[in-house]
């Protein structure tokens, strides 16, 4: 058996009237059939599989071959190629629909010129929805499989699957949309070509659709893992004599939600929680870079110097598409004084001996990345023991239940005090909380706090 010459068997028929050569219709169920020559089809499969195809069987008569494998680079729109039969153009319509009969697998074919190059495809469901139209079988008795040949877009499978995927948006117009849109239907199908413009393999919209669902899932878990592992390097502060509590929990997979805590020195900490416009992956990305600057900052220079820094490094990175807001943070724990800087955040709540403090503010910054120049108000104040600072992100006091009213910011308030008065860890009592409230209604955004007890 040679790789140009995989072919289906001819069936042999059993059970059928005497004289009676074809099925009587075409349907997806398999007519009363028997394959000859069983014996030879576990070698052959064996075979075809080494070479990346799908298992098929061996044949005497000409009419449909398998496209030999071809070698593709990874990013290759060829890597993605499912259906690999094809047929000559000169073949009789009829022998090939009481092939495909057989194998209820093969749900497209290839029309080819005599050079095995592609001139149009023929669809399975198509082919047996006319013959078994009224005198159907009769009326395409002498046609052959050119004749009912429709058109399909070619390309080389060679190219690059995002570049051939911009060409087909483009050519469907911008209503397309996707490429579930593209003509209708997500049954139309790519052909593929190697460099001599051989048929190679085939691919419906469907394979695409599937792949990139595949990408984006991978791209979302990689992501979602990367999140975690920033979460879990920030530095702990035990010895600063300052208790934290932190939770993140992201809406979808992944988010734009952090919290970041870093040592200064012996005395001195840094922290903050930022929250990035958008969600998902994009968002992973604004989350990555600022991490990355939090951590590599030289934070003797202050807080002010970080802001501004780090609103150029937004600004230039995304030129102001992307932003966050942030409440940011330094302590100095001789003496004992706090500095933080609102930018555009204010989830927050400041307790002493159990009741709520206005921390004091002249003006509202605006959030990171939104202006090119920037000269950020931070404000400085005296810590005292039982001081606690509450930092959370909107996701949580936004959070509706089925009624449609939100949590707010009252009930975090009121389960910050219980907390502390109660010596109970604000975390699980904010979970149960949000999870009685909320009953069935989904988690809308991430979720995020940051508590310090002084």
């Amino acid at each position: 058996m040679t790789k140009e010459a995989v072919l289906l068997q001819k069936p042999v028929y059993s059970a059928e009237p005497k004289g009676r050569r074809f099925p009587s219709r075409y349907s997806n169920e398999p007519a009363n059939l028997k394959w000859s020559n069983e014996s030879s089809l576990l070698d052959d499969n064996k075979t075809l599989k080494s070479w990346g195809h799908s298992p098929t069987v061996r044949v005497r008569n000409l009419v449909s071959k398998a496209a030999p494998p071809v070698k593709y680079y990874p990013n290759a729109i060829q890597r993605l190629a499912k259906h690999f039969w094809y047929v000559e153009h000169d073949k009789n319509i009829i022998e090939l629909a009481d092939e495909l009969e057989q194998r209820l697998d093969v749900t497209v074919v290839c029309i080819t010129n005599e050079k095995k190059q592609p001139i149009g495809i023929i669809r399975r469901d198509k082919l047996f929805l006319s013959l078994g139209k009224r005198f159907g079988r009769d009326i395409m008795l002498k046609n052959t499989t050119g004749d009912v040949a429709e058109f399909a877009e070619v390309y080389a499978g060679e190219r690059n699957i995002f570049t051939v995927l911009g060409q087909l948006r483009q050519q469907g117009g911008e209503n397309a949309g996707s490429l579930e849109n593209k003509q209708g239907t997500q049954n139309e199908y790519i052909v593929l070509v190697d460099s001599l413009g051989i048929y190679s393999g085939m691919l419906s919209f469907q394979d695409v659709a599937d792949h990139l669902v595949e990408m984006t899932n991978n791209d979302i878990a990689q992501a979602s893992l990367l999140q975690e592992r920033l979460l879990a390097t920030t530095d702990e502060i035990k010895h600063f004599d300052v208790k934290v509590d932190t939770w993140c929990v992201s809406a979808k997979g992944v988010g734009g939600d952090f919290y970041f805590i870093r040592k200064i020195d012996n005395n001195r900490f840094f922290a903050s929680l930022c929250d990035v416009s958008g969600k998902g992956v994009t968002a992973s990305l604004v989350v990555s870079l600022v991490w990355g600057f939090l951590q590599s900052h030289e934070m003797q220079k202050g807080l002010k110097a970080l802001l501004k820094k780090l609103n150029s490094l937004i600004v230039s990175s995304f030129h102001m598409e992307k932003y966050l807001t942030g409440f940011f943070l330094m302590y100095d724990a001789e003496s004992r004084t706090l500095m933080v800087a609102d930018m555009g955040h204010s989830h927050t709540v400041y307790l002493r001996k159990c009741k709520k403090v206005s921390m004091q503010k002249t003006r509202v910054n605006y959030p990171i990345g939104v202006e090119l120049d920037m000269e950020p108000l931070v404000y400085s104040f005296h810590v005292e023991a039982g001081d606690a600072l509450l930092i959370y992100s909107d996701g949580i006091s936004e959070q509706d239940d089925p009624a449609g009213e939100e949590f707010g910011e009252k009930r975090v308030t009121a389960l910050l005090q219980e907390s502390l008065a109660k010596n109970i860890p604000f975390g699980e009592m904010l979970q149960k909380a949000l999870k009685d409230f909320r009953m069935n209604t989904p988690q809308h955004d991430d979720m995020t706090f940051l508590l310090f007890q002084f």
